[in-house]
């Protein structure tokens, strides 16, 4: 069941060239417009990539918005990727009471790559 999708707008890319690998740090910034949340991504928030042998992908950001109750509340996401490849493992953090049960969650994210990048995060457990 999906909870959560993301609209990433990319603003900055710094990126170094070692021997064996390639990191890049992605800036961004977004917003969120889902049934359980709504608010927009906040400064700071990066995705590190590490690129060989495979691919590491290791994402951290924090929304400021209201939850479905219609209280203010933040939302702070880690969205790493699973070393099979098959998407992310998200673990969420927030000072929402009616999201709370956020934090213990099994939860699955998946990238998209459309006209507009965007994040779901959707519960393991339906």
């Amino acid at each position: 069941m999906e909870l959560l999708r993301l609209h990433i707008n990319v603003k900055k890319t710094i990126e170094l060239k070692s021997s064996d690998n390639t990191v890049r740090m992605v800036l961004f910034d977004g917003f969120c417009n889902s049934d359980i949340f709504k608010g927009k991504i906040l400064e700071g928030a990066v995705d590190t990539q590490i690129i060989g042998a495979e691919e590491l992908l290791s994402a951290r950001y924090m929304l400021e918005g209201v939850d479905r109750e219609g209280d203010s509340c933040r939302l702070y996401i880690e969205n790493n990727t699973v070393h099979n490849g098959e998407g992310t493992k998200p673990v969420v953090y927030t000072d929402s009471s009616s999201l709370k049960w956020l934090e213990t969650a099994k939860l699955k994210g998946e990238i998209i790559h459309n006209d507009d990048l965007e994040i779901v995060i959707c519960s393991e457990d339906v």
